[in-house]
Order: structure tokens, then sequence, then C-alpha cells
């Protein structure tokens, strides 16, 4: 990082700032679903075709979305030659692993036909394209890398889950809450909580949310300035915001978490017993899925050292397989600092060539 960035404490930053200069696109893809994609050419314009970063965001799989992209990317490639994409995809609970894959490949695709007439011929080159994914967008990001064709030209995994079952017990036997559990405190009750985890309608599915609770934080109209669209604090999406809450608070709920992963990312009740579950999580496993390849693009990896939400270990570890394959492996672990730690990264000034 250069000296113009601005390091400030984790817990300070607000909502991401959606950098200016961009194009919104939406689709619809083979299953009827219609997805976004927000397109920033590289600033300043390039006069020769650039390579093109997607950045896949995270939020556990429920939350987050597509307006924003991690701060230290706008300088870190736009300001350096780079088109920048961000998508969005179906969030949990109606939507699975594989329905939110699916998605983030319709995106890639719809990608390598359209950015060439948006950005120009002579702009941009697709055969140059970096994946960015973060966290809950890390493990589509991973998986990726292994079922794209061509394939990328590398993978940016940022404290990435990219093996679930070695992250947090999903094939354990779920734990009930305790009698001692403190209820839940919010606009919804642990029942509704429960309920929707559940819920399977379609009808219901949002493809954008929010991270947390910015809707108790900030107003609709200065969230709505931040990220470039029109955000509205509707009942579904104070629920979605509140169960993404309330399945992270997991020193308090661990059965919640557990469960959560089981019915509202993977729907755990279509496969007919654990030994099916566990096969499918496998397949669905960017990095012990390396154990029967022989080839993946090169691959770096951001995390920080004490991330309590994805472990270190789990870009260690997927580090550690792609060394063995001699594949070019990145990997930058910052000490004692926690998930989403990047955030904190911006820039005051445009970037030098030097930064």
């Amino acid at each position: 990082m250069s000296d113009d960035q601005a390091k400030q404490d984790p817990t300070d930053y607000g909502p991401r700032i959606c950098p200016p200069g961009f194009s919104d696109h939406s689709f619809k893809t083979d299953s009827g679903v219609e997805l976004a994609v927000r397109i920033w050419p590289a600033d300043p314009p390039v006069d020769k075709p650039a390579p093109v970063v997607v950045y896949t965001h995270g939020g556990g799989w429920f939350a987050g979305n597509h307006f924003a992209p991690l701060p230290w990317m706008q300088p870190g490639f736009r300001q350096r030659g780079h088109h920048m994409v961000s998508h969005n995809y179906r969030l949990g609970p109606q939507a699975n692993y594989e329905m939110q894959l699916q998605d983030s490949m319709d995106a890639l695709s719809w990608c390598r036909a359209n950015l060439p007439s948006i950005l120009g011929t002579d702009s941009v080159d697709m055969n140059q394209l970096i994946l960015c994914g973060e966290s809950a967008g890390a493990l589509l990001t991973g998986l990726m890398g292994h079922h794209l064709s061509p394939p990328p030209k590398a993978v940016i995994l940022v404290y990435g889950a990219v093996d679930p079952a070695a992250a947090w017990p999903i094939l354990a036997p779920v734990p009930e809450n305790s009698a001692d559990t403190p209820a839940w405190v919010g606009e919804f009750s642990d029942a509704e909580l429960e309920e929707f985890l559940k819920d399977r309608d379609e009808s219901n599915m949002l493809t954008d949310a929010l991270w947390a609770d910015e809707n108790k934080t900030t107003s609709e109209q200065a969230l709505s300035k931040l990220w470039a669209t029109d955000v509205r604090f509707t009942r579904r999406i104070r629920l979605q915001a509140e169960l993404h809450q309330w399945r992270s608070d997991i020193t308090a709920r661990v059965g919640s978490t557990i469960r959560s992963f089981r019915l509202g990312s993977i729907h755990a009740e279509r496969f007919a017993d654990e030994a099916a579950l566990a096969a499918f999580l496998l397949s669905m496993s960017p990095s012990p899925l390396l154990e029967t390849k022989t080839w993946y693009p090169p691959t770096a990896f951001l995390h920080g050292m004490a991330d309590r939400a994805a472990p270190l270990s789990q870009s260690q570890a997927m580090a550690e397989r792609l060394k063995a394959m001699e594949v070019p492996v990145v990997e930058s672990y910052e000490p004692n600092e926690d998930h989403c730690f990047d955030h904190k990264y911006t820039v005051s000034k445009p970037c030098q060539a030097s930064c």
C-alpha cells in the first residue's frame, strides 16, 4: 500500500462508496432470473486492449451486493489500466451454492459476449480475465477457476471460505441452541428467522441486499448516494439483513449458524443422507477439489491472520495444494487483522505509477 492510503480503525469505516464513471447493465439468465452487471472502464482511459477484473461479492451467501467493489480495487486495478466489473447473484435462503455458481458463470459469459461492444473492441482483452472474490464470493470465484473455459488468467481470493466443511462443523450433528441462549433482540424473532431459512419461494428471492445493519446506521438517501442506486429499507430488505446478522452471531447461536449453512446455503433437505450431503459439499469446495486436478490458474491470497469468520487456514491449505502443483501463488497474510480488514484501505488522490 502507498503512503497515500489511509489506515483507520477497522470498526471506523462506513458503507463502501461506489466509484464514479460506471454503467449499469442487466440480462436474463436461462433460469429466468435477471442479473445485473456494473462496469467501470479503466481510468485513465486506455489506448490498447486492457485486462478485465471481475469482482464477486461476499456476504455469507445471504448478504452483500455488487454496487461497490472492495475499496482497494479502484486504485489497485482500475487506475492501473484494468477495466473493472462487478455482478450480482441470487441470494440465500432461496438460492443455494449451485444456483449462485451458475449465476456467476452466466455473468462471466455475458461479459465475454458483451464487454467488447460496450468498452470497445480495441480497448478490452477478454483473454486477460482476472477473477477477484471476497469471503463467500471467494468460494464462487475459486469454483469458477475450476470450471470456466477458457480459464481466467489469474484468481484472487480474499479471506475466502474455500473449504466450508473444514471451516465450520457443517457435517457434524447440528446442536440445538442451549436453554441459556439469549433470545434474539431485533425486529424479527428467533422463530421467524428459523422459519425463513426454509423459504424456497423464488418470488421472495433477492439478488442484492444490505451488508449488515445499514438500515439502522445510514439513511436511505445517504446509502442510495453512496451506492449509486435506489435503496429502500423495505420489510423484505430488513428481514434479509437481520437473517445475516442473526446467523453470524455464532458465539451465542452455534446451532442457528450451522443450520443457516445447511438449510440456507446448501438446502440440505435435498439429500438422502449425510454421505450424499458430504459428497455435494466436496464438489463445491475449491480447495479440496485441487486433489483431483493437475492445473489451476495462478492465484493470490489476501487474509487477516486473526480472521474469526473464515479461518486463515482456509487460504493457507489451498495455497499449499497449489504450490505442490507448481501453480504460481502469492500470499499476503496480515498480522492481527480480522475479517474484512481491507475495507479500510482507500486512497485520497489518484494512484501514481510508483504506488
